[in-house]
């Protein structure tokens, strides 16, 4: 649903895109993911600007009371599962891809993560603004 949206306003969306395979390169942390099939789940060209910057999206649905969550505060669970998508993917795709990269985490539950909240916010102004621009210059 995302990539769908994002594909209104932004050319060249895909969905599970593959990251470029590294050559060298190495990051400092350990929960980076340096697996030459790396994949993340959205990629759209100028989502944050840049017509040729590309953002690359990596979205984590979670149960805030699943056993793996119960021993700390629903805030915590929401950091918690933001940092690991940023030490995993941020470094390589900032540096591999010369992107700019965003966790969307959402818990099932119903809440979302400061990110999630801004990119679906700026998503839904550029929808907005495609679909109303013609009808504003007439009145």
């Amino acid at each position: 649903m995302t990539a769908q949206l994002l594909s209104e306003v932004c050319p060249n969306v895909e969905v599970e895109p593959s990251l470029q395979p590294l050559t060298g390169e190495t990051f400092r942390n350990r929960t980076a993911n340096v697996e030459d099939n790396a994949r993340l789940d959205v990629k759209a060209q100028g989502f944050w600007g840049s017509n040729r910057q590309c953002a690359y999206f990596d979205v984590r649905v979670f149960n805030p009371h699943a056993p793996t969550n119960c021993n700390q505060t629903i805030p915590a669970s929401y950091r918690r599962h933001e940092n690991e998508k940023r030490r995993a993917y941020k470094k390589r795709v900032v540096e591999v891809e010369h992107g700019s990269f965003t966790p969307i985490v959402i818990s099932s539950t119903g809440g979302w993560r400061p990110s999630a909240i801004i990119t679906y916010k700026k998503l839904t102004s550029l929808i907005a603004t495609k679909y109303t621009a013609p009808y504003s210059a007439t009145m």
